[in-house]
């Protein structure tokens, strides 16, 4: 595919995924607001009014202000490969459409009329959800903070210990390059030339592990291992090992600051979910609801 065609089919997708972002955009949001403002030298600004009339076509207008709504609300990546000249045609071709659609009749359309009504419905739902739910229920700083102690399990980070490793088929290779390493051969040079494990090419460095996520065999070992310290021929399933340890990050607990948001995440769905079904309930109990269970069988 040429350059010329891949252009072109992005321009393409990107201006559908325009037109029908703009489709949807409610009528009352492309308001005569805002101003826009062109610098014609570092100390001098031209006000251009909002009411300015930026295209005019078949008794339609679009003004400066309409327009730079829209163009507030244009995702930034979009905004990166449009320019505002395709943004105005879209705001035509839109209001040329539904004028239209006004002409042929279909504000009166049984099954246009039934979209609009279910789509009505739809917004009203939401917009009671968004009354009664989302801008009333919130969470507490006591909320938090009660969470925060009752689960301090969850926000302890533990010990953890900056692991190197050499892996070997044999004891006897083993014990040979643990006689190197206490001759003072570096530990890491020895790893990159002798070792078999996915560490090797990284100088047997394993990173930093947590208590809990090494093999028992190897963890035993650990625990007593002190930094910079040579272990023993460690034996596993996986061969014969020799570990060093050349930092260790004691156990923590994570500050109720460094959590807080976290929490907040998880309470707040969970508080919302709850209250509109306590909402639900209510509705229901007031509707003296009566079902007709032969029918829907």
């Amino acid at each position: 595919m040429n350059n010329s065609t891949s252009v072109f089919r992005t321009t393409a997708i990107l201006i559908l995924c325009l037109l029908t972002f703009l489709i949807f955009i409610p009528s009352s949001i492309l308001a005569d607001q805002g101003t826009s403002t062109a610098e014609t030298n570092p100390k001098t600004e031209t006000v251009i009014p909002p009411e300015t009339i930026l295209a005019s076509f078949g008794g339609q207008t679009i003004t400066l202000g309409e327009f730079n709504q829209l163009w507030e609300q244009i995702p930034e990546e979009y905004k990166l490969q449009l320019d505002k000249t395709i943004v105005l045609n879209q705001m035509i071709s839109e209001k040329l459409l539904i004028q239209e659609a006004k002409n042929m009749g279909l504000e009166e359309d049984e099954d246009v009329l039934e979209q609009i009504k279910k789509m009505t419905e739809q917004i009203l739902v939401q917009a009671l959800i968004q009354k009664e739910i989302l801008d009333k229920v919130q969470v507490s700083e006591e909320e938090i903070e009660e969470y925060y102690k009752e689960n301090q399990d969850k926000f302890t980070e533990k010990e953890q210990v900056h692991l190197y490793n050499i892996l070997v088929e044999t004891e006897e290779k083993a014990q040979e390059i643990l006689e190197e390493l206490k001759a003072g051969k570096d530990f890491s040079e020895v790893a990159k030339e002798n070792s078999i494990g996915p560490s090797a090419a990284q100088g047997g460095d394993l990173g930093y592990l947590s208590k809990g996520t090494i093999i028992p065999e190897l963890e035993e070992v650990i625990s007593v291992l002190e930094v910079e310290e040579l272990s023993k021929v460690v034996k596993t399933d996986f061969g014969f090992h020799i570990l060093k340890i050349t930092d260790k990050k004691p156990e923590t607990i994570k500050t109720l600051e460094e959590v807080k948001e976290d929490i907040l995440q998880t309470l707040l769905p969970a508080k919302q979910n709850k209250a509109f079904e306590n909402l639900l309930e209510d509705l229901k109990s007031k509707a003296e609801i009566e079902i007709n269970e032969e029918i829907l069988k």
